[in-house]
């Protein structure tokens, strides 16, 4: 994850000083450039799958040369762009900045882009971008390079705090044998519209959690852990692993068997503020 995030920001700066440089270039090529227009919509958006009903994306406008609309234009993944709508700034900007919002939901999205009415077939990782066009009183069309990011996401990707007690038979017998006692942030990335891919318990090796129809949990941790993972604890049949909807919190009972007796652990996944 912090490979991931590092070459995000990565390509965030080599952008921003490209986009510098070649505004820079612009000025001095033009000798009387005209200027404003510029506008700061919402940077990004997770889409969730099953989870989003609709949501807002607000749009600052700062003081500036009059801006009398912004045309939103939308593709996604693969598709051709089209006009989404157009919000109405009648020049307010031109005494001090303004916000402005508009209302989207799946139905909205799809307009116009021949997107298929089941949104539980889209795919995690694509996504729409929302482009922004500002319409100047002076006839101008200022193409923004801001946009919009919408990502596909499934219903419990996110940030997670998650809370571990992982039990070992040197220090006792369970429940009392806790050998380890923690609280760690875990990014819960998605994999498909129903499944999320994490670290395991207090190592770095990967696992899969999927969240079934009847908020079940099926677990699966990958072939370079050395042990067979199992859920639950074995001689306590009542601790089973479940997803609570109201919450967004994830309750994880799963255990191996070592040289010495079982391994058994207790994650509670609670979303990060």
């Amino acid at each position: 994850m912090k490979k991931i995030i590092f070459s995000f920001l990565s390509l965030v700066i080599v952008a921003m000083l490209f986009t510098s440089c070649e505004q820079t270039y612009d000025d001095f090529m033009t000798g009387n450039v005209q200027t404003g227009g510029l506008v700061a919509p919402l940077k990004s958006f997770p889409y969730k799958l099953g989870g989003t009903t609709s949501f807002d994306v607000t749009v600052e406008v700062p003081k500036g040369p009059g801006i009398v609309s912004i045309e939103i234009y939308k593709t996604y993944t693969g598709k051709a762009e089209v006009l989404h709508g157009t919000i109405d700034v009648g020049s307010a900007n031109a005494t001090g900045p303004v916000t402005k919002s508009f209302t989207l939901d799946y139905n909205s999205l799809i307009s116009g882009l021949g997107m298929p009415a089941d949104e539980s077939v889209l795919l995690i990782g694509d996504a729409w971008t929302l482009s922004y066009v500002s319409i100047m009183e002076d006839g101008r069309s200022v193409k923004n390079s801001s946009q919009t990011a919408i990502g596909v996401a499934n219903f419990f990707a996110g940030d997670y705090l998650a809370h571990i007690l992982y039990h070992h038979p040197s220090v006792g017998s369970y429940p009392g044998n806790v050998a380890v006692e923690e609280t760690n942030e875990k990014g819960l990335i998605a994999t498909s519209a129903n499944t999320c891919k994490t670290e395991f318990a207090v190592w770095a090796d990967e696992c899969w959690i999927t969240i079934n129809a009847d908020n079940s949990i099926t677990f699966v941790v990958a072939d370079s852990w050395p042990y067979d993972v199992g859920l639950g604890v074995p001689e306590h049949p009542e601790l089973v692993s479940s997803y609570d909807p109201a919450t967004g919190t994830i309750q994880l009972y799963y255990h191996y068997l070592g040289s010495t007796g079982y391994r058994i652990f207790h994650e509670t996944f609670t979303i990060a503020n």
